[in-house]
């Protein structure tokens, strides 16, 4: 294949570039408003659990869809600040009476309207309203957008909190990180790669072939938001894998293009698509299919990762060995062009031999300590994760100047009886549910749920008054159009033989002890009368969650792993190095999972980088870094391993094929380290914390793997294993050579 393109780009480089260009153009014009049509909703719920049937039996059963919109008043200016005083009450009814002509909002619950004290500040400074508004076909974001238009006072301060808030804010601050970031990243790396090549030209390839990249893969991410529901977080795994791996891959293909022409290659365009083309294809095709492993798990998000990664990088992939190629071609020894003579000789030094000799013979002569000591290091600094602690995101997942944020630290201070996160439980009878077995029923669970250690109240159909029995409940439901409050309820809680009731509790949703109580939910048998109960809201849907985790996470482990071993057999042709890849990574990713839980969980450095600790991480964060870590930590072993084998069938010497493979790699591996790390470091100073743990965590897993891995771990067990580096059954021998036909084996010395 890669001879084909080879011929291809040689004899028709012009097609080539034209075709990408095309490409590129549309794909500018196509994707240039993305990030406007991705969901805001994050799809983080797991299909066909019980907090997901909850919400679908809430929406298509009870037709309740809406969503509440939090409206936080404060006193400004001359107004007095008591919330009890006419003047304020006057001027929250006057800020909110336009809602009552706008067809979107369902209802608005008020302290005025309610006469409810827990919508009242424990200072008596401040109050919140509650507009509730349809979700529609967008989320209820248009409806959102229309409400805060329509809010407005010259009285009073108004902040909008809640659900559909925060992921307004979500949006709006990743896209200005991501905007933000590629800016910075393109800046830094212009002069960086110029420090790398020591020409100005070379150096400007692989901004090129970045820009191309991210322009493209938006630009896929959007049509495919066409046939799946797509997360606006997919927008910076775009940006930020497939700026960082065409980084990479244009500086492994550029540095071997340059060293062909300087040994005088009359065909280096071919030599490198055979070479580095061949390895940059197995590294691409490894690293995205570990992100599509993300499949394997129930979550939209993940698929929705798993797109955007694996998108990113194949894209990468394939405008590094088709159109890169076809612009080396062109430029031919112009790609030396404003050298700047300095660096240009120091580029020409780096590929001669040098330190990077001297050293590789160093960890060679000391293998078994080098070995030891990498793997010491690496255990210290994976110690951490023995404390880790897995839980929910929440409001300080947006910087401290977030609106949504705000409001929801103001009402977790102000308003502790707020009651705005209650467990849900929606129920299916057997027959109408106000008839008597299955308002008997009812009835009956409601005492056992009010009788659950922190649940404070129980609100529907059998929970009016507690001073009410099952004989005055069959009575007020026989004849509801005389008894309003039973009219009211059944409109509020009811529909056929569906029901759903609201349980209070005392504690913080993302708590533990709030997570106990959704288990004990379910663990209560159901009385006769009722046929099947869900438990929904936000403690239930982090219960569901983690289960999920637990249940799907060790099979895309196995999963990655799999295919790892798989593609690096038919690149290298041994079963002993794919394994110890998989081992050696696996120890890596403990160190960076231990430096996650130092900085994010411990609040180590949190100052410096501008985050709230939260005490806890966030389970997605760790499977998406692990997906993507483990591939892009594979990335420089087969640079590494492929360089050596290179240098093993020419030399059939293993001592001399590690010396001469880290001399060639080395260089260029610590490069393409430090220009992703610039890619990565960008996106880590973004604002969502989601994002910065990411990138932060990659970033420590290129540090980690470019340094203590491959460049004492790798050479010193290369050393020590020797010939049996190489090995492989002979059944499994047949289908390499199978595969590649021209290769000589050499014998091993």
């Amino acid at each position: 294949m890669f001879a084909f393109l080879g011929r291809l780009t040689c004899r028709a480089p012009w097609l080539l570039v034209l075709a990408s260009l095309l490409v590129v153009v549309f794909s500018a014009h196509y994707g240039r408003d993305a990030m406007r049509q991705l969901a805001l909703a994050p799809g983080w719920e797991v299909p066909h659990s019980g907090s997901a049937l909850a919400r679908t039996q809430m929406r298509d059963q009870l037709g309740k869809d809406e969503v509440p919109v939090i409206l936080l008043f404060r006193a400004r200016g001359d107004t007095p600040p008591q919330v009890d005083h006419p003047t304020f009450r006057d001027a929250v009814e006057a800020a909110l009476a336009p809602l009552s002509g706008n067809p979107e909002v369902y209802r608005v619950d008020s302290y005025y309207t309610s006469a409810d004290a827990r919508m009242r500040g424990m200072n008596g400074d401040l109050t919140y309203a509650l507009a509730w508004i349809e979700r529609g076909q967008d989320e209820g974001i248009s409806a959102f957008h229309r409400l805060r238009e329509q809010v407005r006072s010259d009285r009073l301060s108004i902040e909008f909190g809640g659900e559909l808030a925060t992921y307004v804010d979500m949006r709006e601050e990743l896209e200005r990180d991501v905007w933000r970031a590629e800016v910075a990243s393109f800046v830094l790396l212009a002069p960086l790669l110029v420090w790398v090549f020591g020409s100005v030209v070379a150096a400007s390839l692989p901004l090129v072939i970045g820009g191309i990249t991210v322009v493209v893969s938006t630009a896929l991410l959007k049509w495919f938001d066409q046939y799946t529901e797509i997360s606006v977080y997919a927008a910076n795994v775009v940006s930020m894998l497939g700026l960082g791996l065409a980084i990479d891959y244009s500086l492994f293909m550029v540095s071997r293009f340059r060293e062909e022409l300087a040994r005088g290659n009359g065909d280096s365009t071919c030599a490198t698509l055979g070479t580095a083309g061949r390895t940059v294809a197995f590294s691409g095709l490894t690293v995205a299919a570990s992100l599509f492993c993300l499949f394997l798990l129930p979550q939209r998000f993940f698929h929705n990762m798993g797109l955007a990664g694996g998108l990113a990088i194949s894209v990468a992939m394939l405008t590094s060995i088709l159109l890169l190629p076809a612009l080396l071609n062109l430029l031919g020894p112009r790609v030396n062009w404003l050298a700047v003579p300095t660096l240009a000789r120091r580029a020409a030094r780096q590929e001669t031999g040098g330190h990077w000799h001297r050293y590789s013979h160093f960890v060679m002569r000391h293998a078994g300590r080098v070995l030891l000591g990498s793997i010491l290091v690496l255990a210290v600094l994976g110690l951490p994760i023995l404390h880790m602690q897995i839980g929910p995101a929440d409001s300080r997942s947006l910087p401290a100047s977030a609106e949504s944020r705000h409001v929801q630290e103001t009402l977790e201070r102000q308003f502790p009886n707020a009651e705005l996160s209650p467990l849900i439980v929606t129920l299916r009878a057997r027959g109408e549910v106000q008839a008597d077995p299955a308002l008997t029923a009812l009835h009956a669970l409601t005492g056992q749920i009010q009788a659950l250690p922190g649940v404070t109240r129980v609100v529907g159909l059998a929970s009016l008054d507690p001073g009410l029995s099952i004989a005055d409940y069959r009575l007020l439901y026989r004849h509801p159009a005389d008894f309003p409050i039973a009219g009211a309820a059944l409109t509020q809680f009811a529909r056929g033989s569906h029901t759903l009731m609201y349980v209070q509790y005392d504690h913080p949703p993302g708590s533990e002890a709030a997570r106990e109580l959704v288990r004990q939910l379910r663990a209560l048998p159901l009385p006769d009368g009722l046929e099947a109960a869900q438990v929904g809201g936000f403690p239930a849907e982090h219960v569901d969650y983690v289960d999920s985790l637990r249940a799907g996470v060790p099979w895309v482990i196995l999963a990655i792993v799999g295919i790892i071993l798989v593609l690096l057999f038919l690149l290298l042709g041994s079963v002993v190095l794919p394994l110890k890849a998989a081992l050696t990574n696996l120890l890596s990713l403990s160190a960076t999972f231990g430096g996650l839980v130092w900085i994010f969980q411990d609040g180590n450095l949190s100052g410096l980088l501008g985050f709230t600790p939260q005490g806890q991480l966030e389970g997605t964060v760790l499977v998406l870094i692990f997906a993507t870590a483990f591939g892009l930590s594979i990335d420089y072993e087969v640079f590494l391993l492929s360089r050596v084998k290179e240098m093993r069938l020419r030399t059939g010497n293993n001592i001399k094929a590690i010396a001469a493979g880290i001399q060639r790699s080395g260089p260029i591996i610590t490069s393409a380290a430090l220009l992703i790390g610039i890619v990565l470091g960008t996106f880590a100073t973004t604002d969502v914390v989601f994002m910065k743990a990411m990138a932060l965590g990659m970033l420590i897993s290129v540090f980690v793997d470019a340094t203590l891995v491959r460049m004492l771990l790798v050479p010193a067990s290369l050393r020590l294993l020797g010939k049996w580096n190489w090995w492989a059954p002979r059944p499994l021998m047949v289908i390499y050579r199978a595969i590649n036909p021209h290769e000589r084996q050499p014998e091993p010395r």
